[in-house]
């Protein structure tokens, strides 16, 4: 029952996060805030008047119930601060939500997570790229975290559940309210293969001022944030500062130097923040390799959907580059064959030419 009563105390006017943590302290339970008479509340520090009445006046047990079987209809969780479940990541930022709503299924906490972000009105480049690199992160055991905003945050989050993996959706709103209208389809892909997480009780609307305060928990929820594309002033750039002030690392794809769109993600360069290109730049910043025998197996799904010529080029090609000469003198084919298929194998994504350096296989493709 004290998850109810913690849900009670979050939902209540005029105290935040830091209050309900101040409170909890003194009192030890939101139980014990619940019974506190109003004389107690209002002797306790720093606490004002008004506040203590609006927690001695607004405990009503047919609401708290009415509230729980709206959870309960809608198949929707709450996990207080002090829940078990609640994400250790999000525990650590200055002011964590005392209370997050969950429609869907809440990702291990031990699975690594990255938060991507960007404009909302996205060039067709950054557009691409958000849904590659995230569709790539799909084949591994990656969380993508992101805002189920218009533009970047909804590429992301098509291209993590393209790939197969899990996603994270935080709205400024309700959990049970779509925003924007056009993504209730997507909306009910990351409740199947993920969740939608919002520290707003059902039924909030998306309002503007809810939105800066969601960017804290896109930014506390992961170990970094990518961001693919933001203006000069963006609530993008909010994010990533708010994920610098939690001490998470900020990564940044760099954009055209002629577009308006990525003067913010030029400027978090020009700061120092890394460059990422693809999605082996942010597994290695998250120090995930992978086994042999994963590549082992990933390799031989590849060579299956070959022709017999691609097939015999491909198991020529491995972690060190090899040129197309190199394959020339191996296989005794001409070097018009040899480009050709390499021309074939790349279009593919199986292998990658390096500069100046040959083809390798390409293991997130």
């Amino acid at each position: 029952m004290e998850e109810y009563y913690m849900m009670w105390l979050s939902r209540l006017e005029g105290i935040g996060p830091r209050r309900v943590k101040a409170l909890l302290e003194i009192f030890g339970s939101a139980e014990e805030i619940w019974h506190t008479s109003l004389d107690t509340l209002c002797k306790v520090p720093h606490l004002p008047e008004n506040v203590a009445h609006a927690v001695a006046y607004h405990r009503d047990k047919e609401q708290l119930d009415a509230w729980i079987t709206e959870l309960e209809e809608k198949n929707i969780q709450f996990y207080s601060i002090c829940h078990p479940l609640y994400p250790s990541l999000l525990k650590e930022i200055y002011d964590p939500p005392a209370g997050i709503y969950i429609k869907g299924t809440l990702p291990d906490d031990n699975i690594d997570k990255i938060s991507v972000v960007g404009a909302r009105r996205c060039s067709s480049y950054g557009s691409n790229v958000a849904y590659q690199i995230t569709k790539d992160l799909g084949k591994t055991n990656v969380v993508v975290v992101s805002g189920m905003a218009r533009g970047i945050d909804t590429m992301a989050h098509k291209g993590i559940l393209d790939g197969g993996g899990q996603t994270i959706a935080v709205l400024g709103s309700g959990v049970d309210v779509c925003y924007p209208q056009e993504n209730a389809e997507l909306m009910e892909r990351i409740a199947a293969n993920g969740c939608i997480l919002s520290e707003y009780p059902p039924g909030t609307p998306a309002v503007s001022r809810n939105f800066p305060f969601r960017n804290r928990i896109i930014a506390g929820l992961s170990k970094m944030v990518v961001v693919i594309e933001a203006g000069k002033r963006s609530g993008t750039l909010i994010t990533a500062d708010l994920a610098l002030e939690d001490g998470r690392e900020v990564f940044v794809v760099p954009g055209n130097v002629t577009s308006a769109l990525s003067e913010g993600t030029n400027n978090l360069i020009k700061q120092g923040c890394p460059i990422i290109t693809d999605v082996a730049d942010i597994l290695v910043a998250l120090g995930i390799s992978y086994q042999e025998e994963e590549k082992e197996k990933f390799s031989q799904k590849v060579a299956a959907s070959l022709s017999e010529e691609e097939k015999a080029v491909y198991e020529k090609i491995g972690d060190v580059p090899i040129t197309a000469e190199e394959l020339v003198n191996q296989s005794g084919s001409s070097i018009q064959e040899i480009q050709y298929i390499l021309s074939l194998l790349e279009i593919a994504g199986h292998i990658r030419k390096l500069p100046q350096s040959g083809y390798i296989r390409e293991m997130m493709k």
